[in-house]
């Protein structure tokens, strides 16, 4: 029984593992305890990685055993002497008398594991013990009565005494978590399986020790093995491939081999008929386990030695038994290993020393290419074969402890990895190699002319190299103050990038400390606290984009200083006009030994060509070249918001409504009535207690007449305790009018001079403008400077798969490459409107949208966006519709359409207007979904489009942009119970868009089950269709058959270290990147639960198996979700 109160459990807390986890040294300590019911076995291992391979290795320290444990004679040796003990001490008190005769203090302990007889099911590998798995492992009891009772009563006793480090539960059946239900299944009704009756195997800790020592020898990781652990406890096992595929030793260890005292194997109507002759379940347990083996044959002695050794008939036959059982197994697994043995390898005791018994077992097996070399078995050698055996025979001594210290301490994870030195291949002593290969973060250096904002160019540039290079950082010399005592900058790249740091550590001094201590002559002091900030925030980071602009008189000088203390090369930003001053500040920095990387200038309102002209004239190279754009020098409502004091947003969304004037409406409603008619963009300011006007305004925002004519209202001397009740109430109640109504509390004239003269700024609120720079830099930027900055930071060659922002960036480059046409026919959704701008803005790809003409203008005026590189389609204008309707009279004739109703749905159902758009060659591909139903979107296609070659159903997948590379989850929208045969064509067109997205594919058919370790109808569904699926492969010559695997769980799929363990060496487990579900059900919930715990963008979900791409959105689909969709649908078409 476990203890009513668990004394120490905060050394499982999760402060307490991550404290010791960080008490990280080379070589640490680990104790080991096997605890029996009377005994207790320890060893104490310093612990190390080998300095020529990733491997542990431990050194013994210390050892011993306490015996006839809560007895009058108990006894304990520490180390070969005999340890002064009270009568009947405990487990707890040897434990105590241990710790206090090692050869290292107690606090020196950094790890301790414990042998357990039974995991049971539950634990496949070493576990760190919390109060959860100490009260598993005593469920566990009823498996092993006689062992996992003591384990808990030794395990308590040791948290007792060394509370602060992990405990590791180290089961000996763990080793056998591999093995298939054809192996671990007995033949009984299902039901006594669900209660746990099963075959689980054991001596797990010494064939984890033995397989790995042979895999050294044989220098093959994944070898074949048929390993024979012979002591007085002995059992056989299977090995393929590195993996237990099946053992002797059953639910209990009393299956198997004959033993010292245990029967092994017997006939179970033995239990019935000696009940039937009066003997009770405990008395047949007893005569079975402790009274049967070479004891019970041999009428003599359960030690193996002293049987053999004696010329009784019964000790004969006791060993004639023991070695035909062993034979008889060692058969079946040569049969099961189909004849590839690498090597079969004796341990234990027995099976180390008794070169008689390692011959009786072999002979006569030469004929199969096993043969033993006589004097080598008698010297007890390693390898004990003969030259001709095809098969290694192996000698090799176990030592459970030492596996039991290993597996521990990887399982804490208190060793530091490898170094990468112990990884890479050796390299020679070139004089050309780089002596420090080390990656170190890498700094540009961006300095705006005077008078220059440059934000867009800095976050666009920053998006570049965010895109190539896993950790970015941002990084002011000098913070300037906003309006609301904030660096517009920092607050822009950290909620754009999502960059997860304290602001100020992204700066190096504020404007006013910088000029205090200039004034103060500290300019030295001034530098060093800019460069002992920015060292530590670039820690750990890739890349760093340092800003800078012109400060103070000498601001060049302390410009070029300041890059020149950072050993950073610079990147000068300034506004076009200004290339001569450029050629100044440029001539500078090289005075000062800056390296200048180039010149990025914008506004160019001519031609680009003749600036490049100039800018290479004065001996800088052109970085990027950007032409005006009027969008982006304009003022938005949601600037409006950052600008004015404590404003709050009343009713709407401060959107990006381009602000062009202000008006103050302080007239009666009649005389202002007449602004309501000028040009759009027009910011009203009013008092907030003039509800008159206020609601005259929003009156007339609701006249399809004036929308968009107004930028939005700005109420102010505002407080919230005094406003008009019923005003709040109405503002409130508002649906149809999206004008954002904003508040402040400063006076109207104040107001109006803060927005006045504010600068123009970007927030991570600016969409459009944020989009539009980023376009535009992309379009007109020099790539052989990001490639070659990139690569010299250490990028571009990182080995994996592709990231998630390299894959958005790769996508969006490819698509503005294609310049597809895409329909989007839901266009009067607001949010398709807004993605339909982003698109074009983006110059990512040309855009139709369908809808209704007055709707989608509407939309357009309320966002503030432009739409005037967007085919807006009014169908039933559509002066191509009488063609269209042909066509779909056509392919639907034979279904009894008509015409009449061919005109009819294209008029009133936007998806086959969209559809037969792409049908005759109009638009390259579609997406919808926003507003309508996925069969809605998909059965106009199914009906005129068709199915692409070789496809029989439409599926689906999602790009799951996950931080450690993308991966595509299928099928997560569409077939609800797919057979073998569609599953397996689901894997294939997933793994074929894999190919096209730039994926190397792995795919993994999942299933709740990994390999053979269980059966059911949807494992043997999972097992056909990866079958099928690796076999199309091969014919088509698309990927390699391996790469497919399945059955696979989810977490043998993609995580490393369990695939380790359950399907160790295989290419896809715990590599997998295209992950195939085997229904709807599983899939559905696993890419939501995968989104909503990772926090991951998911793209999708994306249509597999038509002839043309359509794809449909989810009905919360996001502005985001409608753009990343497209571009993807613009790359699905270049097929």
């Amino acid at each position: 029984m476990l203890r009513p109160a668990f004394r120490y459990a905060h050394a499982f807390s999760r402060g307490g593992l991550v404290a010791f986890q960080r008490q990280r040294v080379r070589g640490l300590h680990c104790l080991t305890f096997n605890t029996g019911s009377s005994t207790l076995k320890y060893s104490l291992y310093d612990v190390d990685r080998s300095k020529e391979t990733t491997d542990l290795k431990g050194t013994l320290l210390s050892s011993g055993m306490g015996d006839k444990i809560g007895k009058d004679d108990v006894k304990l040796t520490v180390d070969g002497k005999q340890i002064e003990i009270a009568p009947n001490s405990t487990h707890e008190d040897c434990l105590r008398a241990i710790a206090s005769n090692l050869p290292v203090r107690p606090d020196e302990i950094r790890a301790v594991g414990h042998r357990v007889v039974h995991g049971g099911s539950k634990f496949t590998i070493p576990t760190v013990i919390t109060p959860a798995v100490l009260s598993a492992i005593d469920g566990y009891s009823t498996l092993a009565p006689l062992h996992n009772p003591p384990a808990v009563k030794g395990i308590e006793a040791a948290l007792d005494i060394f509370p602060d480090v992990p405990h590791v539960g180290v089961f000996d059946t763990s080793f056998h978590s591999t093995m298939p239900p054809s192996s671990f299944r007995y033949a009984v009704p299902s039901s006594l399986y669900d209660q746990g009756v099963r075959r689980y195997g054991f001596h797990g800790s010494s064939y984890a020790y033995v397989a790995s020592e042979a895999a050294k020898v044989l220098s093959k990781p994944k070898p074949n093995l048929i390993l024979l652990h012979l002591g007085s406890g002995a059992s056989m096992c299977c090995v393929k491939g590195g993996l237990s595929v099946d053992t002797t030793m059953g639910m209990t260890p009393a299956e198997g081999l004959v033993m010292g005292t245990r029967a092994g194997d017997v006939d179970a109507g033995l239990f019935a008929f000696l009940s039937e002759k009066g003997h009770s379940i405990s008395e047949i347990d007893n005569m079975l386990n402790k009274q049967s083996g070479l004891l019970g044959l041999s009428n003599l002695s359960n030690d193996f030695r002293a049987v053999s050794s004696s010329d009784k008939p019964d000790a004969k036959l006791a060993r004639e038994v023991f070695v035909q059982r062993i034979r008889k197994y060692l058969g079946s697994y040569i049969v099961e290993l189909n004849g590839d043995v690498d090597a079969i390898v004796f341990t234990g005791g027995i099976g180390e020393n008794d070169a008689s018994l390692r011959a009786d077992v072999l002979d006569g097996l030469s004929t199969i290419g096993i043969a033993i070399d006589s004097a080598k078995n008698l010297a007890n050698s390693l390898d004990v074969g003969a030259s001709v055996s095809k098969s290694k025979i192996l000698v090799i001594p176990t030592n459970e402890e030492l596996s039991i210290s290993l597996q521990s301490v990887e399982a804490a994870n208190i060793l530091p990895p490898p170094k990468e030195s112990a990884l890479a291949p050796k390299k020679s002593n070139n004089s050309n190699n780089k002596a420090n290969t080390n990656k170190e973060c890498r700094a540009l250096f961006a300095h705006g002319m005077d008078g220059s904002y440059v934000a867009d160019e800095e976050l666009a540039l920053l998006q570049r190299f965010s895109a190539r290079l896993e950790t970015c950082g941002y990084f002011r010399c000098i913070a300037r103050d906003g309006p609301n005592h904030e660096d517009y900058k920092i607050t822009l790249m950290r909620e754009h990038f999502h960059l997860d740091c304290d602001p100020e550590s992204m700066y190096g001094v504020t404007a006013d400390e910088a000029m205090d201590m200039l004034a103060h002559g500290q300019t030295d002091a001034l530098y060093e606290k800019i460069l002992t900030k920015y060292l530590a925030y670039c820690q750990d980071k890739d890349f760093v984009l340092v800003s800078n602009s012109k400060f103070g008189s000498d601001g060049v000088n302390f410009a070029a200083q300041m890059a020149q203390a950072l050993d950073s090369p610079a990147v000068l930003i300034g506004d076009a006009g200004n290339e001569g001053e450029l050629a100044v500040v440029a001539e500078e920095f090289r005075k000062g030994s800056v390296d200048v990387a180039g010149a990025i200038v914008s506004g160019v309102r001519g031609a680009i060509d003749g600036v490049k002209a100039e800018i290479t004239n004065v001996g800088l190279k052109p970085i990027a070249i950007l032409p005006y754009e009027e969008r982006l020098e304009k003022k938005t409502t949601e600037t409006v918001v950052r600008i004015l004091n404590d404003a709050k947003v009343l009713h709407g969304s401060a959107g990006e409504g381009v602000v062009k004037r202000i008006k103050v409406f302080t007239q009666q409603v009649a005389d202002f009535m007449e602004h309501l008619d000028q040009e759009e963009g027009t910011l009203i300011l009013t008092h907030v207690s003039r509800v008159d006007a206020i609601m005259a305004m929003l009156l007339a925002m609701q006249s399809v007449n004036v929308p968009g004519k107004l930028a939005g209202i700005v109420l102010t001397g505002y407080d919230e305790e005094k406003i008009n009740p019923q005003l709040q109430y109405i503002l409130n109640g508002l649906e149809h009018v999206n004008i954002p109504v904003i508040a402040t509390a400063d006076d109207t004239w104040t107001t109006a001079s803060a927005i006045k003269e504010a600068p123009v700024f970007l927030t991570s609120d600016s969409i459009e403008k944020i989009s539009l720079s980023c376009s535009l830099f992309d379009e007109h930027m020099n790539e052989e400077f990001v490639d070659m900055f990139v690569d010299d930071a250490g990028g571009g060659s990182i080995g994996g798969d592709i990231g998630p922002k390299l894959f958005q960036h790769s996508i969006f480059s490819k698509a503005r490459a294609l310049q597809k046409t895409i329909v989007l026919p839901e266009g009067d959704d607001v949010r398709v409107v807004e993605a339909a701008s982003i698109l074009t803005t983006r110059k990512l790809c040309k855009v139709q949208l369908v809808g209704t003409p007055s709707i989608i203008k509407a939309h357009a005026s309320k966002l503030g966006v432009d739409l005037s590189g967007v085919e807006v389609i009014d169908p039933e204008a559509y002066e191509e519709l009488d063609v269209l309707t042909d066509s779909l009279h056509k392919a639907r004739e034979k279904k009894g359409m008509t015409a009449i109703e061919a005109r009819r749905l294209l008029i009133e159902d936007v998806n086959y207007f969209g559809t037969l758009m792409m049908h005759l060659d109009k638009a390259d591909g579609m997406v919808s979904g926003a507003a309508h139903s996925s069969a809605n979107t998909i059965r106009p296609a199914l009906q005129v489009i068709k199915m692409a070659p070789g496809a029989s159903n439409v599926s689906s997948t999602f790009f799951m942009l996950l931080q450690d590379g993308v991966k595509c989850f299928g099928d997560c929208a569409l077939n609800v119970d797919p057979t073998a045969e569609q599953l397996a064509e689901i894997a294939v067109f997933q793994a074929k868009m894999a190919i096209q997205f730039g994926i190397s594919p792995r795919v993994a058919m999942l299933s709740y089950a990994t390999g053979d370790s269980n059966s059911g109808e949807l494992i043997d569904k999972v097992i056909k269709a990866t079958e099928i699926a690796r076999d199309t492969a091969e014919k088509e010559g698309f990927m390699e058959r391996e790469m497919i695997e399945g059955p696979l769980q989810f977490d043998a799929a993609v995580d490393p270290a369990v695939a380790a363990v359950k399907l160790k060496g295989n290419p896809v487990a715990g590599r997998a990147n295209v992950l195939t579900y085997p229904d709807l059900t599983s899939a559905n919930a696993g890419y939501k639960g995968v989104q909503q715990a990772s926090k991951c963008l998911a793209v999708g979900p994306i249509l597999l198996g038509l002839r043309k791409p359509v794809n449909d959105l989810s009905r919360g689909a996001t502005v985001g979700d409608i753009v990343n969709t497209a571009v993807i649908t613009c790359i699905q078409a270049d097929l």
